[in-house]
């Protein structure tokens, strides 16, 4: 089937989560984050550990057995999913990221054209790139995930032969953009767009949109015809705000063109504020106030919900 006449729907951008795969001390920072919005959204005063308790806790699904049951109940057909190698930074956790990265090969193998696997790699390994290979050309994993937040710039040549690897096998690499977490500076887009300008032949996708950089993210997209960016943990503003959400996507889809944007969730954290079904109609059907002016077609709707991502990850 060609890109173009793709019809499902794709979340471009999830976690599996697993017990020892991360540090306690990211947990508690992440979740404290998540937190606050949690209880913005749904106008509650939960404490931390009423919220680990009650919410986080029912994270754990190793194998994704959970997450294609909501998939299915949301009529989601697949999900990017991967690890995140924050272990430079936070220290290695209890479960090696490669043990991490094998699991969601897996859970790809498990559930056959469910999930599309990408491999969680920090370039500053020593074994950067014979981890990158095994996860590629043994496990058939699809592309990489990066996260500068981890204390390197995507543009630093200490990159460069994990660019050069995923040019000659053809995949994309997913960058955490923006910031939210640690070291802001190192995930702003001019660093990924850089690096996309360096090697043309690699796509490139801005999850989150860039989070607060989202303009340099619109002009990396219009720009390089290498670069991409997820809808990922947009749920907090469509949640509180939705005229100022879609007016916002608005902007997005006329400036970079609806074949640039991913629809995605960042799952769990986020499907905790929007529930993946509501956050999938949101952009099926969105329910857009008539004063807002605010419309999308069929057409740009279906490229953000699934044709985008058919065409980064070649799913033709």
């Amino acid at each position: 089937m060609a890109v173009k006449e793709y019809k499902g729907i794709i979340d471009a951008h999830r976690h599996l989560v697993g017990a020892g795969w991360t540090r306690g001390s990211y947990v508690r920072s992440i979740g404290s984050m998540y937190l606050g919005l949690w209880n913005r959204v749904h106008k509650k005063n939960l404490s931390f550990d009423e919220y680990l308790n009650t919410v986080m806790r029912t994270f754990l699904d190793p194998e994704g057995d959970r997450m294609v049951e909501e998939m299915d109940k949301a009529g989601v057909d697949k999900t990017v999913i991967f690890a995140v190698d924050w272990g430079l930074v936070t220290g290695e956790p209890r479960v090696s990221i490669r043990e991490q990265n094998k699991a969601h090969a897996d859970a790809a193998k498990k559930h056959p054209g469910r999930f599309i696997a990408l491999a969680g790699i920090e370039p500053r390994r020593g074994d950067a790139i014979q981890q990158a290979t095994q996860c590629i050309e043994e496990w058939g994993m699809k592309g990489l995930k990066l996260m500068p937040s981890a204390g390197f710039y995507p543009d630093d040549p200490i990159c460069w032969p994990l660019y050069e690897k995923c040019e000659k096998w053809g995949v994309p690499i997913m960058f955490h953009a923006g910031g939210i977490e640690v070291h802001w500076e190192h995930a702003q887009p001019m660093y990924i767009c850089s690096a996309a300008e360096k090697f043309p032949g690699v796509k490139m996708i801005l999850a989150h949109a860039a989070c607060e950089a989202w303009e340099a993210a619109i002009w990396g997209c219009r720009s390089l015809h290498n670069v991409y960016m997820d809808l990922s943990l947009r749920q907090f503003e469509c949640a509180m705000w939705p005229d100022r959400y879609y007016a916002w996507l608005r902007r997005i889809v006329d400036e970079a063109g609806p074949e640039k944007v991913m629809w995605a969730s960042d799952g769990p954290y986020p499907n905790e504020l929007i529930r993946l079904p509501e956050w999938v109609k949101s952009l099926k059907d969105p329910k857009i106030s008539e004063k807002s002016g605010v419309k999308f077609t069929q057409e740009e709707r279906e490229w953000m919900l699934g044709k985008a991502a058919a065409q980064v990850f070649d799913l033709s």
